[in-house]
């Protein structure tokens, strides 16, 4: 009986520090919601907008615009009201997307409610 205690102790050990070390990986990420979701239309004399976004998260009290160029894959579960996880990084807002994948916005502005 005493050995499965020590075994069992030691798997109950071993999960709470695998809890511990995922817990600090996401250190400094906050939940954000989306406030704002706009696609920037192309047109024929600028078709390098054709994957450009314009996004406002509000992070804690403060609204940030942001602007975006990536695949629409990427974007593909954002609405507004939904919610990622995301961190500030100078002028740029880190947002983890639903796959874990990162997703880089470029800070233009922002705006905190008085």
């Amino acid at each position: 009986m005493k050995p499965r205690l020590v075994v069992l102790s030691c798997c109950i050990t071993l999960v709470a520090m695998l809890a511990a070390h995922a817990q600090s990986a996401d250190e400094g990420y906050q939940m954000a919601t989306v406030v704002a979701f706009e696609k920037v239309a192309a047109d024929a004399q600028h078709m390098e907008n054709s994957g450009r976004y314009k996004i406002s998260m509000r992070l804690g009290n403060t609204i940030y615009n942001c602007q975006a160029s990536a695949p629409a894959a990427v974007f593909l579960d954002w609405t507004v009201g939904k919610e990622f996880p995301a961190k500030l990084n100078g002028k740029v807002l880190q947002v983890r997307n639903r796959d874990g994948q990162i997703v880089e916005l470029t800070i233009v502005g922002k705006k905190t409610p008085k």
